[in-house]
């Protein structure tokens, strides 16, 4: 009678174990990932840079300054001249470009500007700012998870359209945070680059 009550208990044992085995493994659920805007960093600087030249043949220059912008690693974000009888001939542009690239754009400027007439060179520190809105994105973020749990858990439904129209702000102004973040993100990498480019008015052709 002992046998059987031992051979019985190792069947229960081992059936338990091969049950164990075969349960099935719950998901891994992963972080979700941090967007790179709410990333920790040391500074956030804005760099750009202003000119206003002159030169012989604006169309020119131009073409030479778009080569120099594309050779620098930056991008075009427009660029046009014009040009008419009896009026001077001018140009512009506007670029994207590594901040590290301004200095070797302006020596490019220099020589062939004749003369420069405008230069103006900007350095701005918006890391308090950007800090400031980090903080103001996790708040946000806290506040609306508190209200979808109040949303959940209150059984008083003349509440809901209150707490829907919270949940509408809430998003909007968690839109707009984001979207200034972005911004700073990208303009901390690539610094605005903008020319014009003037005709000597001796030179304008006249009219007929």
């Amino acid at each position: 009678m002992k046998k059987l009550s031992v051979l019985f208990l190792f069947v229960i044992l081992l059936l338990a174990a091969c049950a164990e085995r075969n349960k099935p493994t719950p998901p891994i659920t992963p972080t979700p990932a941090v967007p790179s805007f709410l990333l920790p960093m040391d500074r956030v600087i804005l760099r750009s840079a202003s000119y206003t030249i002159v030169t012989k043949n604006p169309a020119r220059t131009l073409t030479e300054l778009q080569k120099t912008v594309e050779k620098a690693g930056g991008y075009l974000s427009s660029a046009s001249s014009y040009s008419a009888a009896g009026s001077s001939n001018y140009a512009s542009l506007s670029a994207k470009v590594p901040p590290e690239a301004l200095p070797a754009l302006g020596e490019a400027i220099d020589k062939m500007a004749d003369p420069i007439q405008n230069r103006s060179v900007s350095v701005q520190d918006v890391t308090s700012d950007v800090l400031n809105l980090q903080q103001r994105y996790h708040d946000l973020t806290n506040a609306r998870e508190e209200l979808l749990w109040f949303l959940i858990n209150d059984k008083d439904l003349d509440k809901f359209s209150t707490f829907g129209i919270l949940q509408e702000l809430l998003d909007t102004e968690l839109k707009s945070v984001e979207s200034q973040l972005v911004s700073y993100e990208q303009q901390s990498k690539l610094a605005s680059f903008d020319i014009t480019i003037n005709q000597p008015a001796s030179q304008a052709l006249p009219v007929e």
